[in-house]
């Protein structure tokens, strides 16, 4: 290829000798975008630049990764884009690595526990970040795939579980979660449109997972109101709350004291900060899903659906703007209904507010709504694209006006809004035009109009203890909506500042808000307590026991004991909640506590429909279930996201139950070893023993039905087996400093640690209080890991026998086998592998 242009001394054009020279100087600052396109420069036109043009590109290029979460992506991608011009194998694969260890779990920037996304933080970015996550991955796994730079089945399995368990929920129609400003590119209509490329390319390199990809390409294209999901998810990680039937869904974000809400990146004409009441609640409702499409030009961004608020928009320099200090902020889900909880403190505003969601509507609660802000405090239940006619009490609201009617009832665009007593609401019908340019500098001056609709409750300027209280009931037309206000299947129980609840009967299904604790009435007869702040879903819906799932997103390790009395019958339940990443994840009062598959993703073969889909089979809620296609050779895999220390498989089998199946663990997904197998299954609930080993995926292979319908089970659980050290008592040669004390390693808390003097030798360890069988020692590093070391074992204490010695230790998490006896387990330390002491986040010990 030649050029007309003018050369340089080296033989190739002086303007494109400039750029080069420009962005290397300026990749110091800037690295990742410029490395990437020039990547790629370099890749479409190899063969063709000459080997100076290449080297030039080359020397760009980094040939190490760096950073966190997605920033680690695009170096890695620039790795490889170094190891393909070079040629550097060796380079391919490390970026490719990069890029697998960037999708594991993690505490800080990256996927979450709860498969939610943060970036920057504690703050929830699934869209932006997240999203170029998603795609970026997707091409990689999907370029590489037939090649022996492939990635390992566990990377494709965190992958997939993360995208269908986890960004899928945060998606409906168009419209995907936001929380920081977004605006459509020329080729895109939303948000969501962006990751279609991603989703077609998953289908040729994770084929088993076609339809789900299929399914949600179609909702995001707007062909279809079915993302495959059906249920509640509670993302305990990011105050973000997501639900979902085949018709509509619901998003409801939040904030607290944990996490960060919503960031604006951009500057605008007015000084604005657009996003600040994005994370008080927001509700996007959808149906069709392009009800906020092309919206944020011409919204009025002091009401925002779901918010109570004063209507006003905050400046940019407003102080600590995504942040509030409460901590009962958080949601209770038992896999198919859900609730949320936001005690807000903002703007001199405080509320209690309380979202409860059902198949068909869902309940907004407010208490305590008071103000000292001089702007009147609104309530919005929605502002969306005004489609057809808008109604409220009864009658309509013209074009171009915005009306306070008062009522029990309105209407727009199939959904209806329900007050449980007539109240004054103001509507919204006009005609609005803005431009993008309008709030974000730089962007399309063009004009953008659009029809509007808004619905929002006034409260008044220094409201003191108002309340709220509506129901929004998708998918009906205006006939309908009236008719359900006037009938309304579900009941308020209280809406005040220490309780707020409803309970559908029809469902049988109550959901409760604790912010502090006390009683509630249920229904005549049937009373729920609670001794601590928690948020409760009291599940009657089957003729059996009454099922109890609580959540205490407050502080780590909450325990609550609820007591159920049902026409005189008393039933007591305890339970310690998780701590940890899981702080504020649900359970199920009287589920086994050591079930490390609770609410952990399942890829499966097929599903019948979304009444049966894969994430029932974790929910550990006893009344819903997995159903596959109605024929043989099915199959579904759990996947803990991180290797366990497992003793047991329980299968909690339904009527259509598999009579031919095998169970299969594994630790990678690549080895596999089979713990049951029979051609005579009889159903019930079976408890699979086996032997104390990392457990990270559990495989069900079904072979044959025992029934003309699917394989069906209403869950899967995997027990952990118990740490003999935990709590025990812990000693050391040496403390670094009193808050790296022994015992931080056998106290079950990942953040916490032994620290050692920076010295050899030095050695932890524990006393079991008896003479134990060991099968299995786990130890946990930190940075400061050791080299060289021995695991030992006494009786006494004084006398030790080795039962482990390497002198290529790795650090990270070690799980090593064993077979010994002894009362006290000893880590002992020759060699560091760093300047620094030993350290251990934990030191377990299992029996064998």
């Amino acid at each position: 290829m030649k050029s007309a242009a003018s050369s340089g001394p080296e033989g190739r054009p002086a303007s494109a000798r400039a750029v080069i020279q420009a962005r290397r100087r300026a990749s110091a600052c800037t690295g990742i975008g410029i490395q990437l396109r020039l990547g790629r420069i370099g890749l479409l036109l190899h063969g063709q630049l000459g080997d100076a043009r290449t080297a030039d590109i080359v020397g760009i290029l980094q040939p190490s990764t760096s950073g966190t979460g997605q920033n680690t992506v695009w170096y890695a991608q620039n790795v490889i884009f170094r190891g393909l011009l070079t040629p550097d194998p060796a380079l391919v694969a490390s970026g490719r690595d990069a890029m697998a260890h960037a999708i594991l779990l993690s505490t800080g920037d990256g996927i979450q526990s709860d498969l939610s996304y943060h970036q920057h933080g504690d703050q929830l970015y699934s869209a932006g970040y997240g999203r170029s996550m998603l795609n970026d991955v997707a091409q990689w796994l999907y370029v590489l795939r037939r090649t022996s730079f492939a990635f390992t089945p566990t990377s494709v399995h965190d992958y997939t579980a993360w995208v269908l368990d986890g960004t899928r929920w945060m998606i409906n129609g168009d419209h995907a979660e936001f929380n920081v400003f977004l605006n459509p590119a020329p080729r895109y209509h939303s948000n969501a449109e962006r990751v279609l490329e991603a989703l077609r390319r998953l289908d040729d390199a994770v084929p088993s997972q076609a339809g789900h990809f299929g399914r949600l390409r179609r909702n995001i294209s707007l062909r279809s109101s079915d993302t495959g999901l059906s249920g509640h998810k509670y993302f305990w990680r990011s105050d973000f709350a997501a639900h979902k039937r085949p018709g509509w869904g619901v998003t409801v974000k939040m904030v607290s004291a944990r996490t960060i809400g919503s960031e604006w990146r951009s500057s605008n004409p007015r000084n604005l900060n657009y996003l600040y009441w994005v994370p008080f609640g927001t509700t996007f409702i959808a149906r069709r899903g392009d009800e906020y499409r092309n919206l944020f030009p011409v919204w009025d961004w002091s009401r925002l659906p779901g918010c109570t608020n004063p209507a006003v928009v905050a400046s940019l320099d407003a102080s600590n703007p995504y942040r509030q200090s409460t901590t009962f902020v958080g949601g209770v889900d038992n896999g198919l209904y859900g609730a949320a909880a936001m005690d807000m403190d903002k703007y001199g505003t405080t509320a209690r507010k309380g979202y409860f969601c059902f198949d068909d509507e869902f309940v907004a609660l407010g208490a305590g709504i008071t103000s000292t802000d001089p702007n009147p405090v609104v309530t919005t239940l929605n502002q969306t694209r005004r489609v057809g006619r808008v109604v409220a009490a009864g009658a309509t609201v013209r074009p171009g006006t915005t009306r306070t009617r008062t009522g029990t009832w309105a209407y727009h665009d199939g959904t209806g809004y329900a007050f449980f007593e007539p109240v004054d609401m103001t509507v919204r019908n006009e005609t609005v035009t803005g431009s993008w340019a309008d709030i974000a500098t730089g962007q399309d001056p063009a004009p953008v109009t659009q029809d509007v609709f808004g619905l929002w409750l006034d409260h008044g300027a220094k409201p003191s203890d108002a309340t709220y209280a509506y129901v929004v009931r998708p998918g009906v037309d205006q006939g309908q909506a009236a008719a359900y206000a006037q009938h309304l299947p579900v009941r308020l129980l209280a809406n005040t500042t220490s309780l707020q609840g409803v309970r559908h009967d029809p469902l049988g299904i109550s959901q409760l808000l604790f912010y502090s604790p006390g009683t509630a009435t249920v229904r005549k007869g049937v009373t729920l307590a609670v001794d601590q702040p928690c948020m409760v879903i009291l599940d009657e819906s089957a003729p059996s026991t009454p099922v109890i799932t609580v959540s205490a997103p407050q502080a780590p390790g909450v325990t609550v004991t609820a007591t159920l009395t049902r026409f005189g019958t008393v039933t007591r339940r305890t339970a310690t909640l998780p701590d940890g990443d899981r702080q504020g994840a649900a359970v199920t009062l009287g589920a086994p506590t050591n079930n490390a598959a609770l609410r952990r993703p399942v890829l499966t073969s097929s599903e019948h429909d979304t009444s049966g889909g894969a994430h029932f089979l974790t929910d550990g809620n006893p009344n819903t279930r997995w159903s596959s296609a109605y024929s043989d050779g099915q199959w579904a895999m759990v996947d803990l996201l991180m290797p366990q220390l497992a003793d047991a498989v329980t299968l909690h089998w339904d009527a259509a139950y598999a009579q031919a199946y095998a169970v299969e663990v594994s630790a990678d997904a690549e080895t596999w070893r089979t713990i049951h197998s029979t051609t005579a299954g009889t159903g019930g609930t079976q408890t699979l023993p086996l032997a104390v080993q990392p457990v990270r995926f559990v495989r069900l292979n079904l072979t044959k039905r025992h029934t003309k319908r699917g394989f069906s089970l209403r869950g899967l659980e995997v027990h952990t087996a118990p740490d003999l050290a935990r709590g025990k008592t812990t000693t050391a040669s040496s403390t670094h400093a009193a808050e790296l004390a022994p015992a931080n390693a056998t106290d079950g808390q990942n953040n916490t640690r032994w620290g050692s003097d920076y010295s050899d030798p030095q050695w932890l360890q524990v006393d079991l209080g008896a003479t134990t069988a060991i099968g299995t020692v786990k130890l946990h590093w930190e940075t400061a890991s050791a080299k060289s070391y021995r695991l030992q074992t006494s009786d006494d204490g004084d006398n030790w026998t080795d039962i482990h010695s390497t002198t290529d230790g790795r650090g990270g998490v070690e799980i090593i086998p064993v077979s010994a006896d002894g009362r006290y387990v000893r880590m002992y330390g020759t060699q560091r592998n760093t300047q620094y002491g030993y350290s251990l986040y934990s030191f377990e010990v299992y029996g064998r």
